[in-house]
């Protein structure tokens, strides 16, 4: 399990106020949900603040895909507990979140009647394609770490012929590659996790 204790890259402590606001402006500047999201927040906390290492960010993106709920509060929640234990699981995750509240709160009460507006449809429109670009480099980024060896390569390909030759729903195939990597890679990862801690 992983421990309240913070690890991180950057050596100095980060503040509760400094974590809920590279959060929400995260939150408030991101179109298209967690995994848009993913490449803004990497290059917050990974490039630009140091606060967690490259390999950290993918394997906590990795559980919150996993586990049920919003990516994007996940992703919060797992970093912020990494970085300063609950106290900072509770305030990234409230940063990540407010800015959603708010807009969705103002739209609900002042912008639904220009929805249908020929400019505003246009806009929205290029946020959509903007969000698919911002998706698919997020795949990149993820599939550059992780895809390296023909093992992971070989999960990562079932998981897609599940979905796009069998037509299995998606859950189904996240469960299947899960099982296949389960078989494939915990006596490798089992001996490197032995081997840094000897």
């Amino acid at each position: 399990m992983m421990s309240d204790k913070p690890q991180v890259v950057n050596e100095k402590k980060i503040t509760l106020p400094e974590i809920f606001w590279a959060y929400f402006k995260v939150g408030l500047f991101t179109l298209g949900g967690g995994f848009a999201m993913a490449a803004i927040l990497r290059h917050e906390l990974v490039l630009k603040r140091e606060w967690i290492s490259d390999y950290e960010f993918m394997s906590e993106m990795s559980t919150a895909t996993l586990i049920p709920g919003a990516v994007a509060v996940n992703m919060a929640f797992l970093q912020g507990r990494r970085m300063r234990g609950k106290s900072g699981a509770f305030t990234a995750s409230a940063g990540v979140t407010l800015p959603s509240f708010l807009i969705i709160l103002l739209i609900a009460l002042f912008a639904i009647p220009y929805f249908q507006h020929p400019r505003v449809k246009a806009f929205l429109k290029g946020c959509s394609l903007a969000i698919a670009g911002q998706i698919a480099f997020a795949g990149f980024i993820f599939g550059r770490k992780h895809l390296r060896s023909i093992r992971n390569f070989f999960i990562c390909a079932a998981g897609l012929i599940m979905i796009l030759v069998l037509k299995a729903h998606p859950a189904l195939a996240v469960l299947t590659a899960g099982f296949l990597g389960y078989i494939l890679c915990w006596q490798r990862d089992k001996k490197e996790v032995l081997k840094k801690e000897g």
